[in-house]
């Protein structure tokens, strides 16, 4: 039985968003008879702040009453997850980039034929992101880099 994530996904969305929070992604995985719904939580915020554990609490109190007034898996059982994103995820959006502002990122730029500096791999403290793309410290002279030259990007996670 294929689980539809995206409708649940939109139904999340609302009550979720009403509380500050974006979902970042809707998993189902079902092997057997166990089943396990993951909903991705991150900040609507422009700050590098995790996710606060209180707000992942009440956030999967928000996603268990939305949850319990539509039908998931039928009448199976299954086991909730409600979590924030790694530390080291994918930097896929411009909101991802501007919640990385002062830290280390590594990025794989697209290569382009003809173009100098294309295809190279770079990393920075992110010192700005916004629509048009990010700033890393110490990567072409502070120049701005296009979100379309960016083919991968991440948070490098430093253990002192």
């Amino acid at each position: 039985m294929a689980l539809h994530t995206d409708s649940i996904r939109d139904e999340l969305a609302g009550p979720l968003a009403e509380a500050g929070l974006v979902v970042e992604e809707v998993r189902a995985h079902a092997a057997g008879r166990h089943r396990t719904l993951t909903v991705v939580i991150d900040l609507d915020a422009d700050h590098s702040d995790p996710v606060p554990f209180d707000t992942v609490t009440e956030a999967t109190r928000t996603v268990s009453e939305v949850l319990d007034g539509i039908e998931v898996w039928g009448e199976h059982p299954y086991t909730l997850e409600v979590t924030s994103p790694g530390a080291e995820r994918p930097l896929t959006e411009p909101r991802h980039f501007r919640r990385a502002r002062g830290r280390r990122v590594h990025a794989e730029l697209r290569a382009e034929e003809g173009a100098p500096n294309s295809g190279e791999t770079v990393e920075g403290v992110l010192t700005d992101a916004d629509a048009a793309g990010i700033v890393l410290d110490g990567v072409r002279d502070g120049d701005r880099i296009p979100f379309a030259e960016v083919a991968a990007a991440r948070v490098v996670v430093s253990l002192r």
